[in-house]
Protein backbone atom coordinates (compact mmCIF):
# COMPACT_ATOMS: atom_id res chain seq x y z
CA UNK A 1 0.00 0.00 0.00
CA UNK A 2 0.96 3.69 -0.73
CA UNK A 3 2.23 5.60 1.67
CA UNK A 4 0.02 8.77 1.95
CA UNK A 5 1.00 12.35 1.59
CA UNK A 6 0.61 14.59 5.14
CA UNK A 7 -2.92 16.19 5.53
CA UNK A 8 -1.82 19.19 6.86
CA UNK A 9 -1.80 22.73 4.14
CA UNK A 10 -4.84 24.99 5.18
CA UNK A 11 -5.66 28.07 3.41
CA UNK A 12 -3.16 30.75 4.91
CA UNK A 13 -0.66 28.20 4.18
CA UNK A 14 -2.22 27.23 0.73
CA UNK A 15 -2.10 31.38 -0.48
CA UNK A 16 1.86 31.50 0.97
CA UNK A 17 2.47 28.97 -1.39
CA UNK A 18 0.59 30.43 -4.53
CA UNK A 19 1.62 33.95 -4.07
CA UNK A 20 5.42 32.44 -2.82
CA UNK A 21 5.72 31.31 -6.24
CA UNK A 22 4.42 34.46 -8.53
CA UNK A 23 6.16 37.19 -6.69
CA UNK A 24 9.95 35.93 -6.64
CA UNK A 25 13.20 37.60 -7.61
CA UNK A 26 12.30 39.25 -10.77
CA UNK A 27 10.42 42.35 -9.45
CA UNK A 28 14.19 43.42 -8.51
CA UNK A 29 15.92 41.16 -11.22
CA UNK A 30 14.51 41.64 -14.30
CA UNK A 31 12.11 45.14 -13.68
CA UNK A 32 14.76 46.81 -16.03
CA UNK A 33 14.26 44.45 -18.78
CA UNK A 34 10.29 45.05 -18.84
CA UNK A 35 10.84 48.82 -18.72
CA UNK A 36 13.45 48.61 -21.89
CA UNK A 37 10.65 45.90 -23.59
CA UNK A 38 7.35 48.53 -22.88
CA UNK A 39 8.16 51.59 -21.01
CA UNK A 40 6.62 52.24 -17.52
CA UNK A 41 2.78 52.55 -19.32
CA UNK A 42 3.80 49.83 -21.81
CA UNK A 43 4.80 46.98 -18.60
CA UNK A 44 1.53 48.39 -16.59
CA UNK A 45 -0.42 47.79 -19.34
CA UNK A 46 1.20 44.32 -20.24
CA UNK A 47 0.37 43.10 -16.51
CA UNK A 48 -2.69 44.79 -16.36
CA UNK A 49 -4.32 42.57 -19.50
CA UNK A 50 -2.22 39.33 -18.34
CA UNK A 51 -3.31 39.52 -14.71
CA UNK A 52 -6.99 39.46 -16.10
CA UNK A 53 -5.85 36.41 -17.86
CA UNK A 54 -4.32 35.18 -15.91
CA UNK A 55 -6.82 35.30 -13.22
CA UNK A 56 -9.02 33.30 -15.37
CA UNK A 57 -6.70 30.38 -16.06
CA UNK A 58 -6.45 30.50 -11.93
CA UNK A 59 -10.37 30.14 -12.11
CA UNK A 60 -10.13 27.25 -14.50
CA UNK A 61 -7.46 25.39 -12.70
CA UNK A 62 -9.76 25.66 -9.37
CA UNK A 63 -12.59 24.05 -11.68
CA UNK A 64 -10.15 21.62 -12.49
CA UNK A 65 -8.64 20.69 -9.02
CA UNK A 66 -12.53 20.49 -7.63
CA UNK A 67 -12.94 17.34 -10.70
CA UNK A 68 -9.49 16.13 -10.25
CA UNK A 69 -8.54 16.64 -6.32
CA UNK A 70 -5.26 14.50 -6.90
CA UNK A 71 -1.52 15.62 -6.75
CA UNK A 72 0.15 16.59 -10.48
CA UNK A 73 -1.32 19.94 -11.10
CA UNK A 74 -1.17 20.08 -15.30
CA UNK A 75 -0.41 17.26 -15.74
CA UNK A 76 -3.03 14.97 -13.54
CA UNK A 77 -5.38 17.12 -15.44
CA UNK A 78 -4.12 16.34 -18.94
CA UNK A 79 -3.44 12.99 -18.33
CA UNK A 80 -7.22 11.96 -16.42
CA UNK A 81 -9.07 14.18 -19.78
CA UNK A 82 -6.83 13.60 -22.57
CA UNK A 83 -4.54 10.53 -21.67
CA UNK A 84 -1.39 9.30 -21.70
CA UNK A 85 0.48 10.57 -24.73
CA UNK A 86 -0.97 14.41 -23.95
CA UNK A 87 -0.32 13.69 -19.85
CA UNK A 88 3.28 13.04 -20.82
CA UNK A 89 3.86 15.93 -23.18
CA UNK A 90 2.45 18.54 -20.81
CA UNK A 91 4.51 17.07 -17.73
CA UNK A 92 7.74 16.46 -19.34
CA UNK A 93 7.34 20.53 -20.21
CA UNK A 94 6.18 21.62 -17.07
CA UNK A 95 9.20 19.28 -14.85
CA UNK A 96 11.63 21.99 -17.27
CA UNK A 97 9.76 25.12 -16.42
CA UNK A 98 9.51 24.19 -12.68
CA UNK A 99 13.25 22.47 -12.76
CA UNK A 100 14.72 25.35 -14.19
CA UNK A 101 12.76 28.18 -12.87
CA UNK A 102 14.39 26.73 -8.99
CA UNK A 103 18.04 27.42 -10.54
CA UNK A 104 16.55 30.75 -11.66
CA UNK A 105 16.10 31.31 -8.16
CA UNK A 106 19.62 30.09 -7.52
CA UNK A 107 21.38 32.20 -9.59
CA UNK A 108 19.37 35.12 -8.86
CA UNK A 109 19.98 34.74 -5.11
CA UNK A 110 23.74 34.45 -5.90
CA UNK A 111 23.26 38.21 -8.27
CA UNK A 112 21.27 39.46 -5.20
CA UNK A 113 24.08 38.69 -2.39
CA UNK A 114 27.09 39.83 -4.71
CA UNK A 115 25.11 43.31 -5.17
CA UNK A 116 24.50 43.52 -1.46
CA UNK A 117 28.29 42.14 -0.69
CA UNK A 118 30.18 42.70 -3.74
CA UNK A 119 33.38 40.52 -1.95
CA UNK A 120 30.96 37.62 -2.18
CA UNK A 121 31.44 37.31 -6.10
CA UNK A 122 35.38 36.39 -6.14
CA UNK A 123 36.91 35.43 -9.01
CA UNK A 124 35.46 34.77 -12.10
CA UNK A 125 35.50 30.98 -13.55
CA UNK A 126 34.21 31.00 -16.90
CA UNK A 127 31.81 32.97 -19.42
CA UNK A 128 28.00 31.63 -20.05
CA UNK A 129 26.29 33.45 -22.89
CA UNK A 130 28.11 36.88 -22.50
CA UNK A 131 27.85 36.99 -18.48
CA UNK A 132 30.61 35.82 -15.59
CA UNK A 133 30.36 32.77 -13.63
CA UNK A 134 31.94 33.42 -10.73
CA UNK A 135 32.99 31.37 -7.57
CA UNK A 136 30.70 32.91 -5.29
CA UNK A 137 27.48 32.45 -7.81
CA UNK A 138 28.49 28.31 -7.73
CA UNK A 139 28.99 28.32 -4.05
CA UNK A 140 25.66 30.20 -2.97
CA UNK A 141 23.26 28.70 -5.33
CA UNK A 142 24.58 25.26 -3.75
CA UNK A 143 24.03 25.98 -0.45
CA UNK A 144 20.74 27.13 -1.20
CA UNK A 145 19.84 24.45 -2.87
CA UNK A 146 20.73 22.31 0.20
CA UNK A 147 18.12 24.53 2.67
CA UNK A 148 15.45 24.11 0.15
CA UNK A 149 15.74 20.17 -0.25
CA UNK A 150 16.17 19.31 3.21
CA UNK A 151 12.82 21.72 4.08
CA UNK A 152 11.13 19.48 1.55
CA UNK A 153 12.69 15.97 2.52
CA UNK A 154 11.88 16.17 5.92
CA UNK A 155 8.56 17.71 6.16
CA UNK A 156 5.99 19.56 4.17
CA UNK A 157 4.38 21.23 7.69
CA UNK A 158 8.60 22.76 8.10
CA UNK A 159 8.06 23.31 4.26
CA UNK A 160 5.04 25.11 4.79
CA UNK A 161 5.60 26.82 7.89
CA UNK A 162 8.44 28.40 6.71
CA UNK A 163 6.72 29.65 3.96
CA UNK A 164 4.15 31.51 5.33
CA UNK A 165 6.21 33.28 7.96
CA UNK A 166 8.68 34.68 5.19
CA UNK A 167 6.34 34.90 2.75
CA UNK A 168 3.27 37.06 4.66
CA UNK A 169 6.53 38.97 6.03
CA UNK A 170 7.55 39.98 2.60
CA UNK A 171 3.96 41.33 1.85
CA UNK A 172 4.36 43.74 4.20
CA UNK A 173 8.03 45.00 4.08
CA UNK A 174 7.65 45.06 -0.15
CA UNK A 175 4.24 46.48 -0.45
CA UNK A 176 5.07 48.71 2.42
CA UNK A 177 8.63 50.02 0.17
CA UNK A 178 6.89 50.35 -2.72
CA UNK A 179 3.88 52.38 -1.85
CA UNK A 180 6.53 54.89 -0.20
CA UNK A 181 8.46 54.71 -3.42
CA UNK A 182 5.56 55.89 -5.08
CA UNK A 183 4.69 58.71 -2.89
CA UNK A 184 8.76 59.75 -2.50
CA UNK A 185 8.87 59.59 -6.65
CA UNK A 186 7.70 62.41 -9.35
CA UNK A 187 5.20 61.60 -12.49
CA UNK A 188 7.75 63.63 -14.57
CA UNK A 189 9.90 60.64 -14.19
CA UNK A 190 7.76 58.19 -16.27
CA UNK A 191 8.37 60.07 -19.37
CA UNK A 192 8.48 58.62 -21.96
CA UNK A 193 5.73 56.44 -20.89
CA UNK A 194 6.29 53.60 -23.79
CA UNK A 195 9.72 52.44 -24.96
CA UNK A 196 10.36 52.53 -28.75
CA UNK A 197 12.71 49.85 -29.52
CA UNK A 198 14.30 48.98 -32.85
CA UNK A 199 11.47 51.02 -34.43
CA UNK A 200 8.64 48.58 -33.54
CA UNK A 201 5.06 49.70 -31.98
CA UNK A 202 4.90 51.49 -28.80
CA UNK A 203 2.78 48.74 -28.23
CA UNK A 204 4.40 45.73 -29.60
CA UNK A 205 6.46 45.92 -25.95
CA UNK A 206 3.13 45.63 -24.00
CA UNK A 207 2.36 42.57 -25.93
CA UNK A 208 5.77 40.95 -25.02
CA UNK A 209 5.11 41.77 -21.46
CA UNK A 210 1.16 40.24 -21.37
CA UNK A 211 2.68 36.88 -22.99
CA UNK A 212 5.25 36.58 -20.27
CA UNK A 213 2.78 37.16 -17.79
CA UNK A 214 2.25 33.72 -18.13
CA UNK A 215 5.90 33.18 -16.34
CA UNK A 216 5.58 36.42 -14.43
CA UNK A 217 1.90 35.78 -13.18
CA UNK A 218 2.63 31.73 -12.05
CA UNK A 219 2.74 30.09 -9.36
CA UNK A 220 -0.91 30.03 -8.41
CA UNK A 221 -0.22 25.88 -9.65
CA UNK A 222 1.03 25.52 -6.37
CA UNK A 223 -2.06 24.69 -4.71
CA UNK A 224 -3.47 21.98 -7.35
CA UNK A 225 0.25 20.34 -7.25
CA UNK A 226 -0.30 19.77 -3.45
CA UNK A 227 -4.02 19.63 -3.41
CA UNK A 228 -3.65 15.92 -1.47
CA UNK A 229 -2.10 17.83 1.60
CA UNK A 230 -4.72 19.83 2.04
CA UNK A 231 -6.73 20.07 5.77
CA UNK A 232 -10.04 18.35 6.04
CA UNK A 233 -11.26 21.73 6.13
CA UNK A 234 -10.10 23.26 3.31
CA UNK A 235 -13.33 23.49 0.84
CA UNK A 236 -13.10 23.35 -3.41
CA UNK A 237 -14.46 26.64 -3.19
CA UNK A 238 -11.77 27.84 -0.91
CA UNK A 239 -9.01 26.68 -3.18
CA UNK A 240 -10.36 28.48 -6.16
CA UNK A 241 -10.47 31.73 -4.25
CA UNK A 242 -6.86 31.70 -3.11
CA UNK A 243 -5.88 30.75 -6.65
CA UNK A 244 -7.62 33.64 -8.44
CA UNK A 245 -6.80 35.79 -5.25
CA UNK A 246 -3.14 35.36 -4.98
CA UNK A 247 -2.71 36.47 -9.01
CA UNK A 248 -4.68 39.43 -8.18
CA UNK A 249 -2.36 40.25 -5.96
CA UNK A 250 0.74 39.63 -7.19
CA UNK A 251 -0.65 41.64 -10.82
CA UNK A 252 -0.99 44.50 -8.72
CA UNK A 253 1.97 43.97 -7.01
CA UNK A 254 4.06 43.98 -10.26
CA UNK A 255 2.32 47.05 -11.63
CA UNK A 256 3.26 49.62 -8.44
CA UNK A 257 6.61 47.75 -8.77
CA UNK A 258 6.80 49.22 -12.25
CA UNK A 259 5.03 52.62 -11.19
CA UNK A 260 7.53 53.30 -7.97
CA UNK A 261 10.91 52.25 -10.15
CA UNK A 262 9.67 54.78 -12.84
CA UNK A 263 8.25 57.76 -10.64
CA UNK A 264 11.85 57.18 -8.29
CA UNK A 265 13.91 58.32 -11.42
CA UNK A 266 14.31 58.39 -15.29
CA UNK A 267 13.60 55.23 -15.84
CA UNK A 268 15.87 55.28 -18.78
CA UNK A 269 19.05 56.01 -16.77
CA UNK A 270 18.34 53.09 -13.94
CA UNK A 271 16.52 50.29 -16.25
CA UNK A 272 19.70 48.79 -17.76
CA UNK A 273 21.53 48.44 -13.80
CA UNK A 274 21.63 44.95 -13.02
CA UNK A 275 19.22 45.52 -9.84
CA UNK A 276 16.79 48.27 -11.37
CA UNK A 277 14.68 48.86 -8.82
CA UNK A 278 17.22 48.99 -5.78
CA UNK A 279 19.30 51.10 -7.91
CA UNK A 280 16.22 53.24 -8.73
CA UNK A 281 14.84 53.41 -4.86
CA UNK A 282 18.32 54.63 -3.72
CA UNK A 283 17.75 57.67 -6.06
CA UNK A 284 15.03 59.13 -3.66
CA UNK A 285 17.21 60.74 -1.20
CA UNK A 286 17.21 57.91 1.25
CA UNK A 287 21.07 56.85 0.37
CA UNK A 288 21.05 53.09 0.78
CA UNK A 289 18.56 52.47 3.33
CA UNK A 290 15.96 51.97 0.82
CA UNK A 291 18.05 50.05 -1.76
CA UNK A 292 19.10 47.68 1.03
CA UNK A 293 15.34 47.06 1.86
CA UNK A 294 15.00 46.05 -1.25
CA UNK A 295 17.46 43.90 -1.88
CA UNK A 296 17.33 41.82 1.53
CA UNK A 297 13.55 41.77 0.99
CA UNK A 298 14.39 40.32 -2.71
CA UNK A 299 16.66 37.46 -1.10
CA UNK A 300 13.76 36.59 1.27
CA UNK A 301 11.58 37.02 -1.25
CA UNK A 302 13.35 34.46 -3.93
CA UNK A 303 13.65 32.07 -0.90
CA UNK A 304 10.13 31.69 -0.26
CA UNK A 305 9.88 31.33 -4.09
CA UNK A 306 12.59 28.40 -4.61
CA UNK A 307 11.05 27.04 -2.07
CA UNK A 308 7.73 26.50 -3.95
CA UNK A 309 9.03 25.62 -6.19
CA UNK A 310 10.65 22.97 -4.97
CA UNK A 311 7.55 21.43 -3.45
CA UNK A 312 5.87 21.54 -6.77
CA UNK A 313 8.67 20.22 -8.57
CA UNK A 314 9.06 17.46 -6.30
CA UNK A 315 5.25 16.66 -6.54
CA UNK A 316 4.79 16.59 -10.43
CA UNK A 317 7.43 14.16 -10.79
CA UNK A 318 5.63 12.11 -8.07
CA UNK A 319 3.17 11.73 -9.92
CA UNK A 320 4.49 11.21 -13.32
CA UNK A 321 6.28 8.14 -11.63
CA UNK A 322 2.83 7.32 -10.24
CA UNK A 323 0.99 6.74 -13.49
CA UNK A 324 4.39 5.24 -14.94
CA UNK A 325 5.76 7.86 -17.46
CA UNK A 326 8.97 8.18 -15.15
CA UNK A 327 10.74 5.28 -12.94
CA UNK A 328 8.69 3.89 -10.42
CA UNK A 329 11.03 5.45 -7.33
CA UNK A 330 10.58 8.63 -7.83
CA UNK A 331 6.59 7.89 -6.39
CA UNK A 332 8.48 6.56 -3.34
CA UNK A 333 6.73 8.36 -0.28
CA UNK A 334 9.11 8.51 3.11
CA UNK A 335 7.23 6.32 5.64
CA UNK A 336 8.46 8.94 7.88
CA UNK A 337 8.41 11.87 6.52
CA UNK A 338 5.55 11.61 4.35
CA UNK A 339 7.26 13.16 1.42
CA UNK A 340 8.23 12.29 -1.98
CA UNK A 341 11.61 12.35 -0.70
CA UNK A 342 13.91 10.72 -3.57
CA UNK A 343 12.37 12.99 -5.85
CA UNK A 344 12.92 16.20 -3.57
CA UNK A 345 16.26 15.08 -3.75
CA UNK A 346 16.28 14.62 -7.78
CA UNK A 347 14.81 18.23 -7.73
CA UNK A 348 18.11 19.55 -5.27
CA UNK A 349 20.73 18.08 -7.47
CA UNK A 350 19.44 19.50 -10.49
CA UNK A 351 19.23 22.70 -9.13
CA UNK A 352 22.65 22.83 -8.23
CA UNK A 353 23.64 21.51 -11.80
CA UNK A 354 21.76 24.50 -13.41
CA UNK A 355 23.08 26.86 -11.09
CA UNK A 356 26.41 26.15 -12.92
CA UNK A 357 24.78 28.15 -16.14
CA UNK A 358 25.22 31.70 -14.22
CA UNK A 359 23.42 34.89 -14.72
CA UNK A 360 23.09 34.35 -18.72
CA UNK A 361 20.81 31.74 -18.47
CA UNK A 362 17.94 33.77 -16.83
CA UNK A 363 16.46 35.34 -19.74
CA UNK A 364 16.40 32.56 -21.61
CA UNK A 365 14.39 30.40 -18.73
CA UNK A 366 11.70 33.06 -18.57
CA UNK A 367 11.45 32.83 -22.48
CA UNK A 368 10.85 29.16 -22.13
CA UNK A 369 9.17 29.29 -19.21
CA UNK A 370 6.60 31.52 -20.90
CA UNK A 371 6.08 28.80 -23.58
CA UNK A 372 5.94 25.62 -21.50
CA UNK A 373 3.26 27.39 -19.00
CA UNK A 374 1.33 29.54 -21.73
CA UNK A 375 0.40 25.92 -23.47
CA UNK A 376 -0.81 24.30 -20.86
CA UNK A 377 -3.35 27.11 -20.08
CA UNK A 378 -4.87 26.64 -23.30
CA UNK A 379 -4.84 22.55 -22.44
CA UNK A 380 -6.51 23.33 -19.17
CA UNK A 381 -9.58 25.71 -20.62
CA UNK A 382 -9.99 22.77 -23.48
CA UNK A 383 -9.89 20.68 -20.26
CA UNK A 384 -12.51 22.36 -18.29
CA UNK A 385 -14.47 22.20 -21.57
CA UNK A 386 -14.53 18.86 -22.28
CA UNK A 387 -15.61 17.95 -18.22
CA UNK A 388 -17.98 20.25 -18.73
CA UNK A 389 -19.57 18.31 -21.60
CA UNK A 390 -18.65 14.88 -20.58
CA UNK A 391 -20.96 15.97 -17.07
CA UNK A 392 -17.79 15.19 -14.53
CA UNK A 393 -19.11 16.72 -11.64
CA UNK A 394 -17.96 19.83 -9.68
CA UNK A 395 -19.66 21.85 -7.07
CA UNK A 396 -21.59 24.99 -8.13
CA UNK A 397 -19.41 27.30 -6.42
CA UNK A 398 -16.07 25.89 -7.55
CA UNK A 399 -16.65 26.71 -10.61
CA UNK A 400 -14.74 28.95 -13.27
CA UNK A 401 -17.69 32.10 -12.98
CA UNK A 402 -18.98 33.58 -16.04
CA UNK A 403 -19.98 30.26 -17.76
CA UNK A 404 -19.14 30.51 -21.57
CA UNK A 405 -17.79 33.86 -21.99
CA UNK A 406 -15.25 33.27 -19.33
CA UNK A 407 -14.14 30.62 -20.88
CA UNK A 408 -14.02 32.15 -24.29
CA UNK A 409 -12.33 34.79 -23.31
CA UNK A 410 -9.70 33.14 -21.55
CA UNK A 411 -9.05 30.55 -23.69
CA UNK A 412 -8.68 33.37 -26.43
CA UNK A 413 -6.35 35.02 -24.38
CA UNK A 414 -3.98 31.84 -23.59
CA UNK A 415 -3.89 31.48 -27.02
CA UNK A 416 -2.42 34.65 -27.40
CA UNK A 417 0.31 34.22 -24.89
CA UNK A 418 1.05 31.04 -26.21
CA UNK A 419 1.36 32.10 -29.81
CA UNK A 420 3.66 35.28 -28.56
CA UNK A 421 5.55 33.36 -26.37
CA UNK A 422 6.73 31.07 -29.03
CA UNK A 423 7.11 33.43 -31.51
CA UNK A 424 9.04 36.53 -29.71
CA UNK A 425 12.50 35.05 -29.90
CA UNK A 426 12.49 34.76 -32.48
CA UNK A 427 12.42 38.81 -32.90
CA UNK A 428 15.15 39.23 -30.29
CA UNK A 429 17.31 36.71 -31.92
CA UNK A 430 17.82 39.45 -35.11
CA UNK A 431 16.87 36.06 -37.91
CA UNK A 432 18.73 33.41 -35.70
CA UNK A 433 17.28 30.22 -34.57
CA UNK A 434 16.72 30.69 -31.21
CA UNK A 435 18.32 29.41 -28.24
CA UNK A 436 15.09 28.81 -26.74
CA UNK A 437 13.83 27.15 -29.64
CA UNK A 438 17.13 24.80 -30.10
CA UNK A 439 16.99 24.30 -26.19
CA UNK A 440 12.70 23.43 -26.21
CA UNK A 441 13.05 21.18 -29.35
CA UNK A 442 16.01 19.07 -27.18
CA UNK A 443 14.16 19.06 -24.31
CA UNK A 444 11.48 17.22 -26.55
CA UNK A 445 13.53 14.95 -28.30
CA UNK A 446 15.11 13.69 -24.95
CA UNK A 447 11.02 13.22 -23.89
CA UNK A 448 9.75 11.43 -26.23
CA UNK A 449 12.94 8.76 -26.03
CA UNK A 450 11.74 8.54 -22.47
CA UNK A 451 8.06 8.39 -22.93
CA UNK A 452 9.00 5.37 -25.65
CA UNK A 453 11.09 3.51 -23.04
CA UNK A 454 8.87 3.93 -20.46
CA UNK A 455 5.50 2.56 -22.53
CA UNK A 456 7.87 -0.80 -23.43
CA UNK A 457 8.71 -1.17 -19.44
CA UNK A 458 5.22 -0.92 -18.49
CA UNK A 459 4.57 -3.14 -21.47
CA UNK A 460 7.09 -5.68 -21.17
CA UNK A 461 5.53 -8.03 -18.62
CA UNK A 462 2.27 -8.26 -20.92
CA UNK A 463 4.46 -10.05 -23.22
CA UNK A 464 6.04 -12.49 -22.11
Amino acid sequence: MQTPLRRTIGPFQFFALAIGVIIGSAWVVLIGDLLELGGPAGAILGFSIGGLVMILVAAAYGELAARIPVAGGEFIFAYRVFGPAVGFVVGWFIALYLIASTAFEAIALAAILQTLVPAIAGPTLYVVLGHSVTLGGVSVGPAGAALITFLNYRDVRLAVRFQGIVTYTFLLVAFGVVILGIGLGHAANLRPLFAETHGQAPWFGALTIFATSAYFLTGFQAVPQAIEERADNVSARTVLRVMVLSVAIAALFLCLVVLAVGMAAPWRSTSREAMTTAVALAKLGSGNVLATVVLVAAAASLLKTWNALALMASRLLMAQARENLLPAWLAVVHPAHKTPALASLLVGGLTIAGVMLGRGALLPIVDMGSVCLAGTFVMGFLAVIKLRRDGVHASADAKLPGGAWSLGIGLAGALVMAVFAIVEPLFASTGAIPLEWTLLFAWGCIGGVVYRVRRRVVSAPDDV
